[in-house]
């Protein structure tokens, strides 16, 4: 699962410890953290490889990740830290609240660590997730960061349903890039590693804060198209 990547997901998250460029961003930097926000209140939280992009407030909240560099950073801002391993370090229904995003596609087994998100959920938990859709729409760039796949909008949903989860609400969030544009992000991903992150962080704030609708239900089709998703979900 989580730990259990390709081995070019350990040897940049591990090895290399891409994230080692990188600063903490703020978790209500994200235009979502309205939707995220109600359920992260007095709830016991776990968010599964942020990096140092985190999408929860980071005291109190258990994190679990590859990057010793993002666990550290976290740890000192009062985040509860373990390093991943599969299966999930957690009891059984222990957790509220958990999200990963841009995590799933990594994981060669991916029901596998949905069963796990869904094995340490309460009844009546959320799960936000979100991931890179539609293959047609692999670049280099997902090559370098160790993608192991997008995904169709059937897929997705079979994969959550296997899982003993459902999707309840959606959002469409385009990330689709030309070829040449991922050409070039992922060679400066690879090769210059520390430059790109400065690129990156510039300009983080400016994609982060676009406003993206949700919509009830679990119809992926949209999401297909426009290159990636975030979900909420529940136990199904």
């Amino acid at each position: 699962m989580l730990a259990a990547g390709s081995d070019r997901n350990r040897r940049l998250y591990i090895e290399e410890d891409l994230w080692r460029y990188y600063r903490v961003y703020p978790h209500d930097g994200w235009s979502f953290w309205p939707e995220i926000a109600p359920f992260a209140q007095g709830a016991r939280r776990l968010e599964i490889g942020p990096g140092m992009l985190p999408h929860l407030p980071i005291a109190g909240t258990y994190f679990t990740d590859l990057s010793q560099t993002a666990l550290r950073e976290l740890g000192r801002r009062g985040g509860l830290c373990v390093r991943a391993s599969s299966p999930l370090p957690f009891a059984d229904q222990c957790f509220d609240l958990v999200c990963l995003f841009e995590v799933l596609e990594h994981v060669r087994d991916d029901v596998g660590l949905l069963r796990e998100v869904a094995r340490v959920l309460r009844p009546g938990g959320v799960v936000f997730l979100s991931c890179p859709m539609n293959p047609a729409y692999l670049t280099y760039f997902d090559e370098v960061v160790g993608h192991e796949r997008r995904y169709r909008a059937r897929e997705l949903r079979e994969k959550v349903a296997a899982a003993g989860l459902r999707i309840d609400r959606v959002c469409v969030r385009p990330d689709r890039t030309d070829r040449w544009f991922g050409a070039l992000f992922g060679f400066g991903l690879r090769w210059l590693p520390r430059l790109t992150a400065r690129i990156v962080m510039h300009y983080l704030p400016r994609y982060a804060t676009q406003a993206w609708s949700w919509q009830d239900g679990d119809d992926l089709d949209a999401a297909e198209q426009g290159g990636g998703v975030i979900v909420r979900m529940r136990r199904g």
